[in-house]
């Protein structure tokens, strides 16, 4: 993925002469109803774990923008008052960018790209409604393909939980350290077969996490700490691999 400062000049470029003030209120705008449109995604607040972790962090703004297009949302075009989609993504671009959000922004720029073609912006659009809502079969992370054990571990959180955005994951990976539930308290189904179903057979275990890094053993092996930002661009690589298609389930 290009740097964030090639990302930025290219968001421009298709922003053009825009004056700043208009800018600005369409970003706002735009933001604004992307969230409003993970609220009316994401349901009621769900009582297990897992599930109250991934519907508590918004998925990148650009991907429902790219949800409510694939809907023909009437409200994207009352804010984006006759300009071409493709625009908004850039003002997506910048915003996140202004709000320190280096994935959102990158993850703008991607659709900011596809946008530019409308027939591969109707394929995209369709996969990424199909992936917020949990329903998209995720890449194979079996042991034997060319991949690092960290990457196969976060492929299987990915296809487990149907998110692939940095925000999401880390608070699952917070939940994997926690370890098992104390006596007492209910057992999440779910956040336990990924634990110790799907990670285990792959001997992959989550022991720690703080603000710059992920430490992890595999088959009872630490391995060198991962950084916040490496898995960043393993997260990146793996949402490309099932954008590329064809897709096949994990499980």
């Amino acid at each position: 993925m290009p740097a964030l400062s090639f990302i930025a000049a290219q968001a421009e470029s298709v922003v053009g002469h825009l004056p700043e003030a208009r800018q600005s209120a369409l970003a706002q705008a735009l933001a604004g109803l992307c969230e409003t449109r993970w609220h009316e995604l994401r349901g009621p607040e769900p009582a297990s774990m897992l599930d109250h972790a991934l519907w508590s962090v918004t998925p990148p703004l650009a991907d429902l923008f790219v949800d409510m297009y694939a809907a023909g949302d009437p409200r994207l075009d009352d804010v984006l008052q006759g300009h071409k989609p493709v625009l908004g993504l850039a003002l997506l671009v910048l915003e996140q960018i202004a709000r320190g959000d280096a994935e959102g922004a990158r993850l703008a720029y991607e659709a900011m790209m596809v946008f530019e073609s409308d027939a591969a912006a109707a394929s995209y659009a369709t996969t990424i409604a199909t992936a917020l809502r949990g329903r998209l079969a995720w890449p194979p992370s079996h042991r034997h393909i060319p991949q690092p054990p960290l990457w196969k571990a976060l492929a299987l959180v990915a296809a487990h939980t149907g998110r692939c955005d940095l925000k999401a994951i880390i608070e699952v990976i917070r939940l994997l350290v926690g370890g098992a539930p104390s006596a007492g308290q209910p057992v999440d189904e779910s956040l336990e077969r990924l634990r110790n179903v799907l990670l285990y057979e792959h001997g992959m275990h989550f022991i720690g996490i703080d603000e710059r890094e992920i430490f992890f053993e595999q088959h009872g092996h630490a391995h060198k700490p991962a950084t916040i930002k490496h898995v960043e661009d393993a997260l990146i690589e793996i949402r490309q691999a099932w954008l590329a298609g064809p897709p096949v389930s994990v499980h």
